[in-house]
């Protein structure tokens, strides 16, 4: 099977491969999952530019599209690890915090532990790695091959998943015209929320910078006023 640009923004072939995943896993096929990826990361970058400035995002920014995270890898391919290991049955935000610190540095306080797991997790969802459901945090689709896939490849989909993000989508077509202030589009923020959370969502774009790079996309930069 094909699959277009306008596949991956409908993300309809991602939601069934997950709910497949999760409710009857003897008819998911990892080699499926794996392709789609790969021919959807075949596509150039200016062809996702290209797309998202005809089909703007419109949804509204939220709180929860501000990223919040302490380590990119915890959200990304240590979490694809700890989840594809031992999240099939589904995990709580302690547990998840547990698993991404095998130290235990957590154990004894479990406001901290709630809080790494969410933010972390959350931000893997934001990416398309992780769902929450009644409660308990799984693996989708995406996440259950994440880490079957070439580092290039991994992080060239991670860059791509940026372009449907309400928030990131906004400031990556601004980004193609000016330099940009991250801050300006996190108003609906306290100002130390906004200096916060500016450093978490630096290190999300830095996929989409890093394929600039590597596809010679002109870009602007991120400022700070």
């Amino acid at each position: 099977m094909e699959y277009t640009i306008s596949d991956f923004f409908s993300k309809r072939f991602e939601n069934e491969s997950t709910e497949i995943f999760l409710s009857n896993s003897q008819f998911f096929s990892k080699g499926a999952m794996i392709d789609y990826v790969t021919q959807i990361t075949k596509a150039s970058l200016s062809d996702f530019i290209l797309y998202i400035t005809n089909n703007p995002i419109t949804n509204e920014i939220t709180s929860r599209d501000i990223t919040q995270l302490s380590s990119i890898n915890d959200c990304t391919f240590n979490m694809c690890e700890i989840m594809t290991q031992h999240g099939i049955d589904g995990l709580t935000l302690p547990e998840i915090a547990t698993l991404l610190h095998a130290d235990n540095k957590y154990k004894d306080n479990l406001v901290a532990l709630n809080k790494y797991g969410e933010n972390h997790v959350k931000t893997a969802m934001q990416l398309g790695l992780t769902i929450i459901k009644n409660d308990l945090w799984y693996p989708t689709a995406i996440g259950s091959i994440f880490c079957n896939l070439s580092e290039c490849i991994r992080n060239k989909y991670l860059c791509l998943t940026l372009f449907r993000d309400p928030f990131y989508s906004r400031v990556i077509t601004s980004l193609l015209k000016a330099d940009v202030d991250l801050r300006d589009f996190m108003t609906i923020l306290s100002e130390s929320t906004q200096k916060r959370r500016t450093s978490s969502c630096n290190r999300v774009l830095s996929f989409f910078f890093n394929q600039c790079d590597i596809e010679n996309i002109p870009v602007h930069n991120i400022i700070y006023k």
